[in-house]
């Protein structure tokens, strides 16, 4: 349960900038993401919202999260509004840190926290949390114990990110 403050920031700017204005999913996103999407002939982005994810996470097998189809978003965006309607922003942002992936058999920014770096998530550092908070995107490809290069990379996006959305400044990032 105990998280960082510097963690709450970087999964917020990396995973859904507007999460505590929308009522679990962004239409605009979603929008953007079917546009880009039939431009690119294929799934190159998914949109979803923290609440989506937790939303996946906990209420799809994972043969139905493999596979990324119109009726299952719909799915997944109904569930993650009534989601919203039932239970605080601050519930549903914890459940989102107790639950994503962070590589291999890892759930939850605590479970990364002591695999990755030895310690509880609530002594993580701005670094460390910033590239925890880039996992979940992809968290087989950016496991720091398996690619430390890609993760580092993912990092420092995430870091971008949030100067970009005013959590840090250009200084801390550095």
């Amino acid at each position: 349960r105990a998280i960082a403050l510097t963690a709450l920031p970087a999964e917020l700017a990396t995973e859904d900038k507007l999460y505590f204005e929308h009522p679990g999913y962004d239409l605009w996103a979603i929008l953007r993401a079917v546009i880009q999407n039939l431009q690119g002939g294929e799934v190159v982005s998914g949109a979803s919202t923290i609440t989506q994810q937790v939303t996946r996470n906990l209420l799809f097998t994972s043969e139905e999260r493999s596979r990324i189809t119109a009726l299952r978003k719909i799915r997944e965006v109904l569930l993650a509004a009534e989601i919203t309607r039932s239970y605080s922003k601050e519930a549903i942002l914890e459940l989102y840190l107790n639950v994503a992936p962070y590589g291999g058999n890892r759930r939850g920014v605590q479970a990364a926290s002591l695999a990755y770096f030895g310690k509880e998530a609530g002594e993580l550092s701005l670094a460390e949390a910033a590239l925890l908070a880039g996992l979940p995107q992809s968290p087989t490809r950016l496991r720091p114990d398996r690619n430390l290069a890609a993760s580092l990379q993912r990092q420092r996006l995430v870091l971008g990110r949030m100067v970009a959305e005013g959590f840090i400044t250009e200084r801390q990032r550095r």
